[in-house]
């Protein structure tokens, strides 16, 4: 009896350990204020001071797109604010070599919303998922060609002055109808390497936070001037 009981004391303890053990993800969004072949210190939009180590990070360009870019079967992220429906703040066109990352629907921290006047930041959530082509007939498609979306579009990837509708599919069975209005940002990530990490650059990056140590997972730096909207 006590062995059984000392066995399944273990299994907890490791159990518990293992939870423990998992590091938060810590946003960081600012200016690089320097860099080294391991780490990348960030003066923070809050006024703080962060250093981020390398490692293994995906170091990534944040490049301008456009809405003709999120055709069906690309994999985006999307901040989105509101419910009934989601409106896009920001979107982002992933490279087939980061499909799948961060999959799923999930709350985010207040980010600055670019579709209403005054730059003020928002509650937001978090859709990362792959965009569904729009079947002919469904009322979505025609509830799109009412509001001129589609009309506007000349195809399938949206125009300018005109909002969207995405239908965004996540982990096998989830999806959600995301309405993209004009305003919003769209911006795709290119593969880039550490020696894009120069001082004055705006950088937003995900970090695992281990103790008092950031461990970069996701380094985004903007590309020609550009602020990563995320």
């Amino acid at each position: 009896m006590n062995r059984i009981t000392t066995t399944a004391l273990a299994g907890l303890l490791a159990l518990t350990g293992a939870a423990q053990a998992a590091p938060e993800l810590q946003r960081v969004r600012g200016t690089i204020e320097s860099a080294d072949a391991g780490t990348v210190t960030v003066k923070t939009n809050e006024g703080g001071t962060e250093t981020v180590q390398l490692g293994g990070a995906k170091v990534v360009w944040v490049a301008k797109s456009s809405l003709d870019a999120v055709k069906d079967g690309v994999f985006i992220g999307t901040a989105t604010k509101g419910e009934n429906p989601l409106t896009a703040l920001e979107v982002v066109i992933f490279p087939e070599s980061m499909r799948g990352t961060g999959e799923g629907h999930y709350a985010w921290d207040a980010i600055t919303d670019h579709t209403a006047a005054g730059d003020a930041k928002v509650k937001s959530a978090m859709t990362n998922g792959t965009v569904k082509a729009e079947q002919a007939g469904a009322p979505k498609v025609k509830s799109a060609m009412t509001n001129g979306t589609v009309a506007k579009s000349g195809g399938a990837g949206g125009g300018a002055g005109g909002e969207r509708t995405l239908t965004v599919t996540y982990d096998k069975e989830g999806s959600k109808q995301i309405v993209v209005p004009p305003q919003a940002p769209i911006v795709a990530f290119e593969p880039a390497d550490p020696a894009i990490l120069k001082p004055g650059s705006k950088i937003f990056v995900v970090a695992a936070k281990d103790g008092g140590k950031l461990d970069g997972k996701l380094v985004a730096v903007g590309k020609d001037g550009l602020t990563p909207p995320m």
